[in-house]
């Protein structure tokens, strides 16, 4: 196991979307991983940490949840995890804010959690946790577990996000668009950004020394 920030880390750039997308998706092969539901910049990055302490504080998410779906805005989030329950039973669950999104009540939705600012409901179906998740947040600024055999590990997540910011980030780099996440490494691709005398094109950084193995 290596510390914080001995992981080896390489760093690649693309000009175009189609081209990041086709290099992302062929670095992490077969590992979990998070594309974005929409073509704008994806997951505010400095966000996806905090939330991902807090959630784990409040024990919302647990360190073998999978994650499934993930979205940001302003100082809200909303969260499609899996879980399995004691008897080996998976279920999906979304938590939301009560506040900043469409307010959807699912019929195939059982109630789990009901405060003031976070609501949730458990789903016996990833699809229809999915749907309720997109209906509610239109897809903007989300990243979803698709074209994978599993969704990544909140341990993982955790895990790979505060190696990267262990380590220097490209410049701009403030939103993440795609991610995956594996036992031994993880990736991370970046929308491109401007600046004053330049522009960077879209930005993936690779973490760990074995390339997309594990789950």
């Amino acid at each position: 196991m290596t510390g914080p920030g001995d992981a080896e880390r390489s760093s690649r750039e693309f000009e175009d979307r189609a081209s990041a997308l086709a290099g992302f998706l062929d670095a992490a092969g077969t590992a979990p991983r998070l594309l974005p539901a929409a073509e704008g910049a994806g997951c505010p990055l400095f966000h996806a940490l905090a939330a991902l302490q807090w959630t784990a504080e409040t024990g919302l998410v647990q360190p073998t949840d999978r994650l499934h779906a993930v979205w940001f805005a302003g100082e809200a989030a909303a969260t499609v995890i899996e879980r399995s329950g004691p008897d080996g039973d998976t279920v999906y669950r979304y938590f939301g804010p009560r506040m900043e999104a469409r307010q959807i009540t699912p019929t195939d939705g059982t109630t789990v959690i009901d405060e003031p600012f976070v609501k949730g409901w458990e789903f016996t179906d990833r699809w229809s946790a999915l749907a309720h998740f997109l209906a509610t947040t239109q897809g903007e600024s989300a990243l979803v577990a698709l074209m994978s055999a599993r969704a990544p590990e909140i341990e993982h997540v955790r895990r790979w996000l505060l190696e990267l910011f262990q380590g220097p980030l490209p410049a701009g780099a403030d939103h993440l668009h795609a991610a995956w996440f594996a036992t031994t490494g993880a990736g991370f691709l970046f929308p491109p950004a401007a600046f004053a005398h330049e522009r960077r094109g879209y930005a993936y950084v690779e973490i760990g020394s074995v390339r997309a193995h594990g789950t």
